[in-house]
């Protein structure tokens, strides 16, 4: 957010005194806030350029968080899904295709490095939101620190699957 910033101002500078952006452009800065050298390997990239899609979920601890009956092994197919943009696989963890439809372009828009599970919160209707932290790559740049909400629902079979991504 602060590198966007720099930038931002930086070109706003070089078109206010007529220098060229090109020839001055600001230079991408990488930040990392790994400790050690173990943790720089296998902590995200920092920059557009050296994104590479991924995941490191602790899935052990996450089955504590997503206690539900089918929770975690439907939100890890679909993020693996996603990683792998598997259709067939996607569409699986969804209530049905119905429910399935409206987040097809979550499989070509987005690349995807996924960081962990945040937050799950029950509602009295039954539906639970689980917040996963992503760091998201498209066309339109490179986004550190998102976060995607599912909303899981209860199936007819009486397990849970994905109604919602949001």
């Amino acid at each position: 957010m602060i590198l966007k910033i720099v930038q931002a101002a930086a070109v706003c500078l070089l078109l206010l005194t007529g220098c060229s952006a090109a020839e001055n452009a600001p230079q991408q800065l990488e930040t990392s806030t790994a400790s050690s050298p173990s943790d720089t390997a296998n902590a995200p990239a920092n920059t557009a350029a050296d994104f590479e899609p991924g995941m490191d979920i602790d899935w052990e601890a996450a089955q504590s968080k997503l206690k539900e009956q089918g929770m975690a092994e439907m939100l890890q197919t679909n993020l693996e899904a996603l990683l792998k943009q598997d259709q067939r696989a996607f569409n699986s963890s969804f209530l049905d295709q119905a429910h399935a439809d409206p987040f097809q372009f979550y499989l070509s828009y987005y690349h995807y490095y996924f960081t962990g599970i945040e937050d799950v919160t029950s509602f009295d209707s039954g539906n639970i939101n689980v917040v996963v932290r992503v760091d998201l790559l498209s066309e339109a740049g490179f986004e550190e620190n998102s976060a995607m909400t599912y909303t899981f629902q209860k199936s007819k079979e009486g397990d849970y699957k994905i109604a919602v991504i949001d």
